[in-house]
């Protein structure tokens, strides 16, 4: 401890010490970052015997983050197990957390009269293309500490953290290419939905570094997803079908599915299948589908710790952060 004015001071040292815990967990603690449940109560008993800047201890209680999420979000599992590891990271820093769902008038009004002096920040999770940009627009112009969940931005000042979500299709396209599929079929809405468009780039690079010309009767951007099943069966009623066909994600790799079985074709006899996202359905169904996992749950985690340095460090203007996937392979293909 240091003497200063006749005031006995406590060091992150002497925290180290009465807690037990190494210095940088301690330091991980102070910076916001996630430590274990009992590393972080033996931490705040520590400083709370020490008497240490009482402000640290209780610096996340005066921080409320709003989710803002799509008026549909509900109907993609992996939303669902983002919001959720979202509230559960903010519980664990007593962070207040409210759901939001918000039109682009309520969103212009709210983030016009956003007070920044507070300690407020936004995540958005599940939003379609058009909305997303509207809304990174409108944090960005505002100077609102945000974190988008799931999406990719080329601009320096949008905040993320996601997959790289073409690098996952051009992986899973290559694997399908690597065990001798050249016509491999696939359907998105590129022009409403940001994932479709950066899974569709990957798509088309697995090819291109493949040497392989994609076959345009296989490649389908709809305007609407409402004409997808209708596409598939198109798809599986083609007089030489397609070898493979690439889900954008498992939800719909599901519902391919069940198209087949009804026009007895057979997965992967008849035609090879593979996901994107590895919700918990990709495991059960029949049979059990090979795709790209996602961390979700992490995700959640991650964007609760970014978005707290945001609002606490005033030298962090931007964060920006991809994490791993990897191919789980089952018997769909």
């Amino acid at each position: 401890m240091k003497l200063s004015e006749g005031v006995i001071m406590a060091t992150i040292d002497d925290i180290v010490k009465r807690a037990g815990v190494s210095r940088s967990t301690v330091c991980r603690f102070l910076n916001g970052s996630n430590v274990r449940t009992d590393a972080k109560k033996t931490i705040i008993e520590a400083m709370e015997q020490l008497n240490y800047k009482k402000q640290e201890i209780h610096k996340y209680q005066n921080i409320e983050i709003e989710i803002s999420i799509a008026t549909n979000f509900e109907s993609f599992q992996g939303f669902s197990q983002i919001v959720e590891s979202i509230t559960h990271e903010a519980d664990e820093k007593e962070v207040k957390v409210n759901i939001v769902k918000r039109t682009k008038e309520q969103m212009e009004s709210v983030y016009e009269n956003w007070d920044n002096s507070n300690s407020k920040g936004v995540i958005v999770v599940g939003k379609n293309k058009e909305d997303t940009i509207y809304e990174a627009n409108m944090l960005s112009k505002y100077n609102i500490p945000h974190i988008f969940v799931n999406r990719i931005f080329d601009e320096p000042n949008f905040n993320y953290v996601s997959v790289d979500l073409g690098k996952g299709a051009y992986d899973i396209v290559d694997y399908l290419i690597k065990k001798g599929h050249k016509e491999i079929a696939v359907i998105g809405c590129p022009d409403k939905s940001q994932v479709d468009f950066e899974k569709l780039k990957g798509y088309k690079k697995a090819y291109e570094a493949n040497n392989i010309k994609w076959n345009d009767e296989l490649y389908y951007e709809l305007e609407d997803m409402k004409d997808w099943e209708n596409t598939v069966k198109e798809i599986l009623t083609k007089e030489k079908k397609p070898t493979a066909y690439f889900s954008l994600c498992d939800s719909y790799a599901i519902k391919f599915i069940k198209i087949a079985r009804t026009m007895e074709v057979k997965i992967p006899k008849d035609i090879a299948l593979v996901g994107m996202d590895n919700i918990d359905m990709s495991e059960y169904t029949s049979p059990a589908i090979t795709t790209v996992a996602t961390p979700f749950d992490k995700m959640g985690r991650v964007a609760v710790e970014n978005l707290v340095k945001l609002i606490l460090d005033e030298e962090i203007s931007s964060i920006r952060t991809i994490l791993k996937h990897k191919i789980i392979e089952r018997e769909s293909c």
